[in-house]
């Protein structure tokens, strides 16, 4: 089973849209690109190559084909509504079996695969890897290392078992992003202990700190995470409390590789802490964070 990641920006003809496409697309079952003129339906990359000699630049045509030709049934083809509305397409017929008609050369679609649509939701719904695969300007492309996850979000959204997926015997700290990591740290910090972001922080580049965050008395506190190996110093952060005094600095690593010092506003967090939040706020989680957290088995 492979992942692919299909652009949907098809040029139709004149007197359609857009969203006529969008429509046409969800009502028959269907995605795929256009490239017109290659109306061959034989499975190799020379019959491809050879029709694709109409184009003046021939590379997009040959790579879109061929990504085409080789999705297989049960194949997962992320594509995206628009800029933040992501779907996952389930292959059911293939494209050596397509026989398009005028409406699919009218609408730019004629090279396609059928499939089953499935909403999922946006961005934050949505595998890391998959967003940046929509980056490229390539109109089909396969995607690699999504396809545990992609298998595990289809079963859940269609509410099916339809894909058999091994759950990972693994500790899910090692699988989740450095921004769940921090996003689930933050949802922690504003949760228990009280503490709000300031928004507008967020967007800063703090050497030391993910934002600048206050609680309803006006003090103050700085978050500090990080994943993988990294070890935290107290040592290193107290420029912050000589600063301001009353503030609060709150540390964690996934490594919980911590120097310590005596200063009582500077604290450790450790993953038992965290854990702890999570199955006790489990529905405040991110979707796509509560997906890899489950994959992991931590809730079983």
């Amino acid at each position: 089973m492979k992942v692919w990641r299909i652009h949907i920006k098809n040029e139709v003809a004149v007197g359609y849209t857009r969203q006529d496409l969008l429509d046409f697309c969800q009502k028959e079952n269907l995605i795929g690109v256009g490239w017109g003129e290659i109306k061959t339906r034989i499975n190799t990359d020379s019959a491809i190559r050879q029709q694709a000699q109409y184009y003046s630049n021939v590379t997009p045509a040959i790579k879109a084909l061929n990504a085409m030709r080789k999705m297989e049934i049960d194949d997962l083809i992320w594509t995206r509504l628009d800029s933040s509305h992501y779907c996952l397409c389930r292959v059911t017929g293939l494209w050596v079996d397509s026989k398009p008609t005028d409406k699919h050369y009218k609408l730019d679609v004629p090279n396609y695969v059928n499939v089953e649509w499935l909403k999922i939701g946006m961005e934050q719904d949505v595998p890391g890897k998959v967003v940046s695969s929509f980056r490229p300007a390539a109109p089909a492309q396969a995607i690699s290392g999504v396809e545990d996850i992609s298998m595990y979000i289809w079963n859940k959204k269609s509410n099916t078992n339809h894909y058999s997926v091994s759950k990972k015997d693994t500790n899910f700290w090692s699988v989740l992003s450095a921004e769940a990591i921090e996003e689930i740290v933050l949802l922690y910090l504003q949760i228990e202990k009280g503490y709000h972001i300031f928004s507008s922080t967020v967007k800063y580049t703090f050497p030391k700190y993910e934002c600048q965050m206050v609680n309803d008395k006006g003090y103050h506190a700085y978050p500090q995470v990080k994943s993988g190996s990294v070890p935290l110093n107290a040592n290193d952060y107290m420029d912050t409390i000589k600063d301001d005094p009353s503030s609060e600095v709150f540390l964690f690593s996934t490594s919980e590789s911590y120097t310590k010092n005596n200063n009582k506003n500077i604290h450790f967090i450790y993953k038992e802490e965290m854990e702890n939040f999570i199955k006790k706020y489990r529905k405040a989680l991110p979707t796509l964070t509560c997906h890899w957290i489950e994959f992991c088995g931590f809730f079983d």
